[in-house]
């Protein structure tokens, strides 16, 4: 924590080794660029034992990205679900340098490969990010992929703040009458809004119609 980034990074091999000493089902890859440079391109990790775990939580799994810091500014890929008292609990990390198709499908196939044998269907929560829209359906055949409500909005090409609020409203709705309400609402006052949201599936972003239950597990 207190060395210089090249040493921290020349400590990953030791430190996911003393991990795995308490921590007998931890999964871990480090890829390199080739064995006699060893130059560092990615590397996962995902705590265990994952058939044990993930049956203690809502069958909701949210993926996302964010940029890091420092000299070597790279992508952190994240896997996150919901403990029953609302809480976070981290699934897998991953940090690459790029968020492209192929580091999607190495974070997914690894991360992934811990559902085999899982009798479970969940429900997969991510941006809207085309490499994900293509890389989640391969990765996770026997899951639903929906989308952040959060990101929609804000996409919603609108100067309406009222446009978002309602779409929120529908997101949540339980009825099909509060459902409709909602959307005859944006329909009467941003059809132009409107437009954009209804060439997205609402299977994907609406809680009454997604196929399964997300336990009440929406993040905004």
């Amino acid at each position: 924590m207190r060395c210089s980034f090249e040493h921290a990074y020349q400590l990953l091999t030791s430190y996911f080794a003393e991990v795995r000493l308490v921590d007998l089902d931890l999964v871990f890859d480090i890829q390199t660029t080739s064995c006699k440079d060893k130059r560092f391109t990615r590397y996962l990790w995902c705590y265990g034992p994952p058939k044990k775990i993930y049956k203690l939580l809502r069958p909701v799994v949210v993926i996302d990205e964010t940029f890091l810091k420092g000299r070597y500014r790279w992508n952190l890929l994240t896997a996150i679900a919901i403990d029953p008292s609302n809480h976070i609990f981290p699934l897998a990390f991953s940090i690459t340098d790029s968020e492209t198709t192929k580091s999607w499908t190495y974070f997914l196939e690894m991360f992934g490969s811990n559902f085999y044998g899982y009798d479970t269907r969940f429900d997969v929560i991510s941006d809207r990010n085309a490499r994900l829209i293509k890389v989640v359906p391969k990765g996770f055949s026997f899951a639903i992929h929906t989308f952040w409500a959060f990101h929609i909005s804000n996409n919603i090409k609108t100067t309406l703040e009222t446009t978002r609020i309602t779409f929120r409203m529908a997101t949540e709705a339980l009825t099909c009458i509060d459902f409709y309400k909602h959307m005859n609402v944006i329909q009467n006052t941003d059809p132009v809004g409107l437009q954009y949201i209804i060439g997205i599936p609402k299977e994907t972003w609406s809680n009454l119609y997604i196929l399964m239950s997300r336990y009440v597990a929406i993040l905004y």
